[in-house]
């Protein structure tokens, strides 16, 4: 009799979880609504979609809300190169178009899942002129990119260093390393 309960308990546990697990699934296969200017700095999430929304479609303003004010153009101006064109160019070149983004799973970027936290704040600092205690949260981002050539559609993940100061949320760079998802 035990058996056969705890079979029965199984059984339902398993038809009510399955549905739930196949319905998160299902959400990162489709692109989700475009981040907004307002929603920009909100999340880490949004920031890292929305830097790469602006690049492939061409929207500059979406583009610099990414960055703390003044940042980009203290690069343009140190580098003499426009930074948004700069970046478009290098992600770009696909020949497919692009049809979404979506937030696929980020890691907080700390000691204790094996980042070298310390010196991702030294880094900010230095290259943000923040100070290392206002830097009050890191962030690796894994986003999910939409792609669609003629009838073929295909994804690919673009992972994202984030950061948040002052309540809000900015791009830092891409993350290369090996994952830690």
């Amino acid at each position: 009799m035990r058996k056969a309960f705890a079979l029965i308990i199984s059984l339902v546990l398993i038809f009510i979880c399955v549905p739930g697990c196949s319905k998160k699934i299902k959400d990162i296969d489709k692109p989700e609504e475009p981040v907004t200017l307002e929603q920009v700095n909100t999340d880490g999430r949004y920031v890292a979609r929305a830097y790469l929304e602006s690049i492939f479609s061409n929207n500059r303003e979406l583009f610099v809300r990414c960055y703390l004010d003044g940042f980009i153009d203290r690069i343009e101006k140190k580098s003499g190169k426009n930074v948004f064109e700069e970046y478009k160019t290098s992600l770009t070149s696909i020949s497919a178009t692009v049809t979404g983004t979506a937030s696929n799973d980020y890691r907080e970027y700390t000691v204790e899942n094996g980042f070298d936290a310390a010196s991702m704040r030294s880094g900010i600092s230095f290259l943000t002129g923040l100070n290392y205690s206002d830097i009050e949260q890191i962030q690796l981002q894994k986003i999910t990119v939409f792609f669609k050539n003629g009838e073929e559609t295909a994804n690919s993940d673009f992972y994202y260093v984030v950061y948040k100061t002052g309540g809000k949320w900015y791009m830092l760079e891409s993350y290369d390393g090996k994952m830690k998802f």
